[in-house]
Formats: structure tokens, sequence, C-alpha cells
């Protein structure tokens, strides 16, 4: 058989880009369905099994490999499913929440010798082996084990309903997992889910954000950077400085990457004097890669942090000779978040005209004397939690196979912070070099002990104090 025609019917079959058949053919272009009954039935030629397979990779954005690995999230989903509901007490009103438990943390132990001797062994491998097969496998089971009808839930954008299911199981497993808990709530801001396949494939992220320590870095991929420089100051273009002028700043965030990354943008209004700026609007500015020649540049934008963080997509285009920034809003797609039609960059090596060489002057006094502390501040409040390593300083953290420890000052007395690592499974994981810091959640005004680098945190009352 035509293996290309089995990925299409297996992916018509399970609804994977539409309710049915005729709103398959529309999302294509056909004026009437029977082009896909008849794909169905295997009753077209191979050049009408390729015309269809680049259709559907042009109309979702995809590679024929990317159809493969849909497929098999499928075929997965039919082996794996009926396997794993014998083995559960259905009649436990938390049984769906006890499967995902053991599909995202390999815990078996309850399950019966058959199973853990044929069908446990080889998703652990599949786990580890192809990651986002496996994931979507279990985004899959999660939404058939609900009886979830994702249609519904997109015709009336709605589908953050879905996804907050999933995050409360998922940081009822990982409490600590913040900058995990933050992308799932991006993700519930989006509501320009499709089909069936995006709402898998925004699972797969959240289920890796919250499994992987780096995943982070690897998201990071799906968004790029210009060369703007790390800090990177615009104004609209041609204005000249004043009291009220508006100017934007922009830096860059990598985390651990050389060409990836995102912007946190801040709108600034100049006050009476050179030395006065205030900051009135702060925004992510995600730029998302384009792999394909006909991909639309996106500039995806969020303000705000957790439940209340708003999201709107944009068109882009950056002009380099002229060094214009230059957007679009994208219709029915969030509500406009201030950025301005046209933002033009200052150069401050080699500043042209007499306006430019005023705001060159002036924000590079601002920038030296003032900039990293307003960034910080920022910083700051966009990420819901404020340093407050002044006041708490660690002097020291302590690692055994029983206990995790902090030592630290605060008010000219030191104590000793203790935790036991079982409470927290990436306790084992960690090691005293890494970067820790103490903070303020802005939310419920409790402190947290934070590894910024890992995304996690624990709330610094659930440690013993001596």
């Amino acid at each position: 058989m035509n293996e290309k025609l089995e990925i299409l019917q297996c992916l018509i079959e399970n609804q994977a880009f539409a309710p049915s058949h005729s709103a398959l053919a529309k999302e294509l272009g056909y004026n009437g369905k029977m082009v896909i009954y008849r794909l169905s039935e295997g009753k077209v030629k191979d050049d009408t099994i390729n015309k269809i397979t680049e259709q559907i990779c042009n109309r979702f954005g995809l590679y024929e490999e990317h159809l493969y690995k849909i497929a098999r999230i499928f075929y997965g989903v039919k082996f794996f499913y009926d396997k794993l509901i014998s083995e559960m007490n259905t009649r436990n009103p938390e049984w769906i929440k006890n499967l995902i438990i053991s599909l995202t943390c390999n815990e078996y132990d309850n399950f019966s010798h058959k199973f853990k001797d044929e069908i446990m062994p080889v998703l652990i491998d599949l786990k580890n082996d192809e990651r986002d097969v496996y994931w979507g496998i279990v985004a899959m089971i999660f939404i058939k084990a609900n009886g979830i009808d994702a249609y519904k839930y997109i015709k009336k954008k709605e589908t953050w309903k879905i996804v907050d299911m999933l995050e409360n199981i998922l940081s009822y497993i990982y409490p600590e997992r913040h900058d995990a808990h933050e992308a799932a709530e991006n993700m519930k801001r989006l509501n320009n889910a499709q089909a069936l396949w995006n709402i898998i494939h925004n699972f797969i992220i959240i289920f890796r954000y919250y499994t992987e320590e780096n995943f982070r870095n690897e998201a990071l991929k799906l968004l790029r950077i210009f060369n703007f420089g790390k800090r990177s100051y615009w104004r609209l273009p041609h204005s000249s400085y004043g009291q009220d002028s508006e100017i934007w700043l922009l830096v860059c965030q990598t985390y651990q990457r050389g060409t990836n990354g995102f912007y946190i943008a801040m709108r600034m209004k100049a006050g009476k004097d050179i030395e006065t700026f205030t900051i009135d609007k702060t925004l992510i500015l995600n730029f998302w890669t384009i792999d394909k020649e006909d991909d639309p540049p996106v500039l995806q934008v969020f303000e705000g942090y957790g439940k209340e963080r708003k999201c709107c997509f944009y068109l882009y285009e950056y002009d380099e000779p002229q060094h214009e920034l230059n957007i679009e809003v994208i219709p029915d797609n969030g509500t406009p978040l201030g950025l301005p039609e046209t933002l033009q960059m200052i150069n401050f090596d080699n500043p042209e005209g007499k306006d430019e060489k005023v705001w060159a002057r002036i924000l590079s006094i601002w920038d030296e004397q003032q900039g990293e502390a307003e960034f910080k501040k920022t910083k700051e409040a966009i990420s819901g939690f404020a340093d407050m390593s002044n006041a708490y300083h660690i002097k020291d953290v302590f690692i055994s196979k029983t206990t995790f420890s902090l030592i630290i000052e605060h008010d000219g007395n030191t104590s000793n912070y203790h935790i036991s690592v079982d409470k927290y499974y990436f306790l084992t994981e960690i090691n005293p070099s890494q970067k820790i810091v103490i903070v303020k959640s802005l939310e419920d005004d409790a402190l947290y002990a934070s590894w910024p680098d890992r995304g996690d945190v624990i709330k610094l009352s659930e440690f013993t104090v001596k």
C-alpha cells in the first residue's frame, strides 16, 4: 500500500486537521468533499495523494515528516489506549489524573505484571527516544479519556479550557516549575488553534516544559533575534526629543543560545529634563522563526504575566538599511497592545541629523546611569518576582542524599533553611554551584528560593529553619 496514502487516511480518520471530510475539503480549497472521500477509500491516483499532502503541509505549516509523526501519534493511541485503561480503576473520580501521573513520571508500581513486562518498557523507550511522539500520544490519551470534542472548543475559541485541565494536573505534579506554568498560561492566551493537531502540538510543548529542565532553550529555537544589540533604543520615525516624547527600549534575552531569543520592550516617555524617563508599558516580543519561504513573518506580543497576561499577533518587516521595524496587527488575533506601526532604531555610533544626535547623546547618558537598574525593575515586574538578594544573602548551599540546605544571612542573622530532597524531585538533580536567589512574588508577597536558569521555585515557608 502507498505509505503516503495510509498516513493521509489515518490523519483524516482521526480528524487531525478538520472535524469532517467536508470541513477538510473546505480547508484545502475544494468546492466539494468527494475528493477527500475518495482519498479515504483509496480510490485516488498518486498525483492526487501528492497534491493533497502538499496542500495540507502548506495550509498547516508542516513538512511531510511532520505528517508521519502525527500519524505515529494516532497509531500509538490506538495501540496503547485500551491497554492503559484496563489497568485503571475508572470508578475512581481521579483515574485520569492518576493515569497522566503514571505516564509522566514512569510510575507503574500498581500496574499488572503483564503490563510491566510487555508494555511499560516500550513506553519508557518511546519517551526517551521520540519525545514529541510520546507526549503526543499522552496528549491524545488525555483528550480521549476526558471525552473532549476538540472542535467544539476550537469553534468557541475556548481551547484554553482544555489547556487548563491538563495544566492543573502538571502543576500538581511539578508545583516548583514556574517557567512551565508561565508557558502554559501563554498557551491559554492563544485562541488561534485551527485543528486538533494544534492542540496536540501545544500539549507536547507543555509536557516538555514541565518534564525537561533545558526545554526552555529548545523552545527558544522557534524565536529569532536580529542584530539590534543587547539593548537598543527606538523612536517614532524622525521624531525629536522633548517632554512626553516616546522612546522604546528593546532588551534582548537569549539565555544559553546565541542566535535565538526574545525581546523585552519598554515604552518610555521623556520628562521635564534629560535625566527623566518614565516607563509606562512593558511588552514581550517574540519574532517567530521562518522555516519556509512563504511563511508569514509573525510577531507575537505579550503584556502582563500569569493569569492576567494578554496576547496579540502582528505581521512585521525589518528594513535593516533604514533600521526601521514596521508592524501590522493581524485581525481577530487579540486586542492590539500599543506598538506603533513603525519604529526607527537610533544609531549611537553614527547618528544622522540633529534629532538623532540629540537622542543618541541623551539616551547614552541615561543608559549608562540608569538603564540597567530600570531594566532590572522592569524585568522583575514582568516576571512576577522581585530579586531580594540584597536583603537575603545566600552564604552557602548543601545537598546530601536526604536534605537540601540553604545558609541565609538576613538582618545580620544567619539561619539554616533545610528541606527534604524527597519533597521535590528536581532537588536530586541540582548541584550547589547552580545559581540560586531569594525572590519575592509580586502575586502573593511570599518569599521563594529561585533557580532562574532552571525556572524552578520553592516557597521559603516550606523550609524548616534552624
